[in-house]
């Protein structure tokens, strides 16, 4: 459980690349619906949400939170905030990939059992232009610490 003064250091670490966001260039932003399985120990749910991304920070470099919600064992809430490395280099034929990680706040509640938690997330995943303007993802997401193992994650991205 996280002091009062941790959490909010969390909560405003987690929260930062959403500033970012917010203030990238209107063309270099996008965002989008995510669904997927979130997986631990005594832990499987459904997982939606959304996403909005700072594309190209830097060369190759994307910010890019998110914020989900589970559904099944209890009720998850996650913002992540995260940063990505797209390897260009590898791209072909409308299929990149691209990893990176970040921080993640959750909020954890079943029954009367409450827990709130920071903790870190690795992240790779693929993507595939579908229409111009629009963009598939898939992710596969590895937890640190106090964070959900697994997640599996799909969704779309407008820009």
């Amino acid at each position: 459980m996280l002091s009062t003064r941790l959490f909010a250091f969390a909560l405003v670490l987690a929260l930062l690349p959403f500033v970012a966001v917010r203030t990238a260039a209107a063309d270099e932003l996008a965002y989008g619906p995510r669904v997927g399985y979130t997986h631990d120990t005594h832990l499987d749910q459904l997982h939606l949400g959304g996403h909005a991304i700072a594309r190209n920070v830097a060369p190759n470099l994307h910010i890019a939170p998110s914020l989900e919600l589970g559904f099944g064992d209890g009720t998850l809430l996650a913002i992540n905030g995260d940063v990505f490395y797209e390897f260009t280099e590898l791209a072909s034929g409308g299929w990149s990939f691209y990893a990176g990680g970040g921080p993640m706040l959750s909020r954890y509640k079943k029954d009367r059992y409450k827990s709130t938690d920071f903790a870190l997330n690795l992240a790779c995943g693929v993507t595939r232009e579908w229409r111009h303007g629009r963009t598939w993802f898939g992710e596969l997401r590895i937890g640190l610490e106090d964070a959900p193992a697994l997640k599996l994650t799909a969704g779309l991205t407008f820009f």
